[in-house]
């Protein structure tokens, strides 16, 4: 069949939230959808319940499941919904989040409307891990429609804008044509994804209608930050993630929003730093004082740097940071940890 839209759906470990997860997206009012669902070998029965939709759901013969021979992880499961969705456009639902019956077409409504190669919808946080109130994320009812435009937003507006492949209307022809790929990583993968496309999109809309609900659940990968002992590959996945993105920023140096690109990275950085020194005790096997000055390595020099428009003393200050000897490099970031903390209280 000719679908307008798919529903990508990496399936793993997921038992206790995949039949929520299901019904949410078999409602869509939208009525041309595909639905592509890779087994990613978590052997607890997630797949079982995905097949009895297959059989027994009136949209049942939509559902397309594939099967991977052995586990391969989020980042090249979502590779292989890229190469097979025969839709127009291309929706990844994670397995354990919901969507809003009119998510679909309300998002396929406004790319034709504008003749949008990406879509953003709002969402609902849900925390299952710290059991905080729910948080309800509206982006404004924006239409970027020029080169850039999408980008100098996002990055930006980083700490609004939700770095996520989930909760997004991408045209298929968009990812192919640019030949995007998710980075081989379980870890921030929908991370490097963004950062690559998002240049890369000329005409874009976000909508303040909420469409997806978002779960933070204890165990899921993203949430490692709340299990009692954590490895050390872990952190060193996230940061390869994140070297990898300030590699590929250089080619973005005569962009207006480079500045904002180059400081959201480094902070990410100085985020796992933070991460590593509050919560070292977790950590498996030690991570020495000099690997954690390495991870805010600058991918630019500072005689760029100074000669920034945008968030120069940011971005400065955090280059000083990371060239301070071993010992006053610790204790910066200790004093940076307790003003977090002071602001928090």
């Amino acid at each position: 069949m000719n679908y307008k839209v798919t529903i990508g759906i990496p399936v793993y470990k997921a038992v206790d939230y995949i039949a929520r997860t299901m019904e949410s997206a078999l409602s869509q009012t939208f009525a041309s959808v595909e639905y592509l669902i890779v087994d990613d070998c978590g052997n607890d029965g997630t797949i079982n319940i995905v097949e009895r939709f297959q059989k027994e759901h009136p949209r049942g013969k939509d559902i397309r499941i594939l099967y991977n021979k052995q586990n391969l992880g989020v980042g090249k499961t979502r590779n292989i919904i890229l190469d097979q969705a025969q839709g127009e456009y291309l929706f990844f639902l994670d397995s354990d989040d919901i969507l809003e019956p009119d998510a679909i077409e309300k998002m396929v409504r406004a790319a034709r409307q504008c003749q949008a190669e990406v879509v953003y919808g709002s969402w609902i946080r849900v925390d299952n891990v710290h059991h905080s109130p729910t948080q309800h994320n509206h982006y404004p009812d924006l239409q970027l429609l020029g080169s850039d435009e999408l980008a100098m937003y996002a990055f930006k507006n980083y700490s609004s804008f939700r770095i996520s492949v989930c909760n997004a209307l991408f045209s298929l022809n968009l990812i192919r044509s640019n030949q995007l790929r998710f980075f081989n990583t379980s870890y921030w993968e929908d991370l490097a994804f963004t950062y690559d496309l998002v240049p890369k999109v000329n005409r874009a809309v976000l909508l303040s209608d909420i469409t997806y609900s978002y779960l933070c659940r204890p165990g899921s990968l993203s949430q490692y930050q709340n299990r009692e002992i954590v490895q050390k590959k872990e952190i060193q996945a996230n940061v390869l993630t994140i070297d990898y993105l300030k590699g590929k920023s250089l080619s973005y140096c005569d962009k207006n929003y480079f500045p904002y690109l180059c400081y959201n990275l480094e902070m990410n950085s100085f985020y796992i730093v933070c991460y590593v020194l509050q919560f070292n005790h977790k950590i498996e096997h030690t991570i020495e004082y000099k690997e954690l000055r390495d991870y805010m390595r600058y991918p630019v020099s500072l005689s760029k740097l100074v000669h920034f428009k945008e968030k120069r003393i940011q971005c400065l200050t955090l280059w000083v940071i990371a060239h301070l000897p071993s010992f006053l490099f610790i204790i910066s970031i200790r004093f940076f940890l307790l003003l977090l903390r002071s602001k928090r209280v």
